[in-house]
């Protein structure tokens, strides 16, 4: 343990540890149990873990429930380890990009279908008809379907509307219309597309991704938090891009 334990933490610890082996846990050292117990209960959203991570966080939630049914002072875990110790969401690990379609969902983008079908429903692509465009997305996105939407939106737009659009306001979801960034955290960035430090909270789901276009910072892939819609990448260069902020890190 770290630091002193109050005499509840204590009788809550033993009486969890005894009980411990019967409900099949298996991380029973000195900090596992109540670690397992407490990080449980901070967990991150299961719907954005992968399989292997979402059956792991289900496992675990069920035996912390167990634990909290039958321990009368489990209340007692859910203080700090210590001053320092703070609860918080564990991100998910990086992935590397995908590079070609080997999921379901990959596979029926619109950008892995023969050209004939993909170029004909690209010929229809507009600001007022924009279905093509939104099947061509797919999570995790591919290198080809990033490409395609990154095509598709030129052709429909010949210029980001958006990028020097300062009215007040909030910015929404093309197909689900979930509103994702406010206009107070739009900045002037280095791209062609508009710059954001932040999404609204819970708005879009963050991805982190490894060797992505040779960056060293951290990048996220972003998806909406409605819809899945592929909405681009997050990079943590903002201060380094020109961002003056005092909440500068993430340029979206």
């Amino acid at each position: 343990m770290v630091g002193c334990e109050s005499p509840s933490r204590l009788d809550a610890v033993r009486e969890l540890r005894s009980m411990g082996s019967c409900l099949g846990l298996e991380r029973l050292g000195d900090l596992g149990l109540e670690r397992a117990v407490l990080w449980d209960l901070v967990s991150a959203d299961l719907a954005a873990c992968d399989d292997a991570g979402f059956f792991a966080a289900a496992t675990h939630r069920r035996q912390a429930a167990a634990l909290m049914a039958v321990c009368k002072r489990w209340r007692a875990l859910l203080g700090p380890l210590s001053r320092s110790w703070k609860a918080r969401a564990r991100p998910p690990p990086p992935k590397k990009r995908a590079l070609v379609a080997t999921t379901p969902a990959q596979k029926s983008s619109l950008a892995e279908k023969c050209d004939l079908v993909r170029l004909a429903r690209y010929e229809t692509v507009s600001l007022g008809r924009r279905e093509a465009y939104f099947d061509v997305s797919c999570r995790p996105i591919t290198v080809k379907a990033e490409d395609d939407m990154e095509l598709l939106s030129d052709l429909s737009t010949w210029g980001e509307r958006f990028l020097d659009f300062w009215d007040r306001g909030v910015y929404a979801c093309a197909r689900c219309e979930r509103p994702l960034y406010a206009s107070d955290d739009k900045w002037s960035g280095p791209c062609l597309w508009p710059s954001w430090r932040r999404d609204l909270p819970g708005a879009a789901r963050h991805a982190p991704v490894e060797g992505y276009n040779g960056y060293v910072v951290d990048v996220h892939e972003l998806y909406c938090g409605g819809c899945d819609l592929f909405l681009g990448h997050a990079f943590a260069d903002a201060r380094d891009k020109g961002d003056a902020h005092p909440d500068a890190r993430w340029r979206h």
